[in-house]
């Protein structure tokens, strides 16, 4: 039999986004819950009536009410779909009781695993889930997996969160404890993972889904959930579906003198393939040199990026390197004083005589009074 159904993790809904301010963060914060209304849509679109959270549902124990019912009552609103949601680190099944308030206003279509025993969702289809009963940091959830018996024939898929010994973390080390073999160890079809939140493929059995709204700047990551369908073949048949509001690529930008306009027709270039500006937060890291005309003209340009996009933020502009023309010193102040001090520098950097250490606080220097005179001409 072929059994088809959605893989997603790491929504972490009430995240703060402390870093931005209010007018950013709350719609930050709200695209978190919105997404589940496009998940569902895709499993709709797809005819998967199963849609399996692997952990992280929220972002702490003990999220506000708000927080913890509006989630559920969206879940809710396709009861032709059963979410079934599993405890990570971030929201163990512990102390705090957040799993049973969840059981006690959860719809119909909602369940969530708080065991480690094998579930028989459908006639043919037994899930293996894995969930964190408490911070459970340095175990491996999954080591019983091995030994779990479920009815012959069966389709067997896992449900876990952790970091996967051998393929690096996001997190604490100390979670990197899953075995990359455990799916052909345990007999799976598939092993759904969270804590990732970037899309990563271990092995063709066994993946990461990401995060379906990212919260982060990473390179490479677009928020997704995956489509998979496993009995249909000897390897899952697996597909990204996009679900993202909001983009946040990581670029870099090497710029050079006299190709500021090039620099920047690639970095708008490269902006244009994702979301529109108003729904991508960038980081932008830059290198090279440039001359101050140049760095004028780049400094203006991102200026008027950081009012069109979300949020930019520029890293290693300090590090650019200023090259210093002729024009630029004569430029820097009628009366000479300011002139005669960007000359001395000059000097000083180009002084073989001096030692490396003293040459290169000139050449800072001198960089620094040219931006300063760039921003005050």
């Amino acid at each position: 039999m072929a059994f088809t159904f959605i893989h997603t993790a790491d929504w972490q809904l009430g995240k703060s986004f402390g870093q931005f301010p209010d007018a950013q963060a709350g719609p930050l914060r709200e695209a978190r819950i919105e997404v589940i209304s496009r998940i569902a849509k895709a499993a709709a679109e797809e005819g998967a009536t199963h849609i399996f959270v692997a952990g992280d549902v929220w972002d702490s124990a003990i999220p506000s009410n708000t927080t913890l019912r509006q989630p559920l009552t969206v879940m809710g609103e396709t009861p032709e779909v059963i979410w079934w949601l599993l405890p990570g680190n971030h929201d163990p099944d512990g102390a705090d009781g957040l799993w049973d308030r969840v059981e006690e206003i959860a719809p119909k279509n909602v369940r969530v695993f708080r065991e480690p025993n094998p579930v028989e969702i459908e006639a043919g289809v037994s899930l293996l889930p894995a969930p964190w009963q408490r911070i459970q940091h340095g175990q491996d959830l999954t080591a019983w997996m091995d030994l779990a018996k479920t009815p012959p024939g069966n389709l067997r898929i896992g449900l876990a969160h952790g970091a996967v010994k051998g393929f690096g973390t996001e997190g604490d080390t100390d979670r990197e404890v899953i075995p990359p073999t455990r799916a052909e160890t345990a007999r799976l079809d598939y092993l759904a993972l969270g804590d990732w939140h970037g899309r990563s493929a271990i092995n063709s059995k066994t993946h990461y889904s990401g995060t379906p709204e990212p919260d982060r700047h990473k390179m490479g990551a677009r928020g997704q959930v995956l489509l998979v369908t496993v009995g249909a073949g000897p390897e899952p048949l697996i597909r990204e579906i996009p679900t993202a509001k909001y983009d946040w690529p990581v670029l870099s930008l090497k710029l050079q003198p006299d190709e500021i306009g090039a620099s920047l027709e690639v970095l708008e270039n490269r902006l244009s393939e994702g979301q529109p500006l108003r729904r991508t937060h960038v980081r932008l890291d830059v290198s090279g040199g440039v001359t101050v005309a140049d760095w004028t003209v780049f400094e203006a340009r991102i200026n008027a990026l950081r009012g069109d996009c979300a949020s930019l933020q520029l890293r290693g502009e300090t590090d650019v390197n200023i090259v210093v023309v002729p024009e630029d010193i004569d430029a820097l102040d009628a009366q000479g004083s300011v002139r005669d001090a960007a000359q001395d520098l000059l000097n000083r950097r180009n002084d073989e005589d001096l030692s490396k250490l003293d040459r290169d606080i000139a050449s800072e220097a001198l960089q620094i009074l040219l931006r300063y005179g760039a921003e005050t001409a």
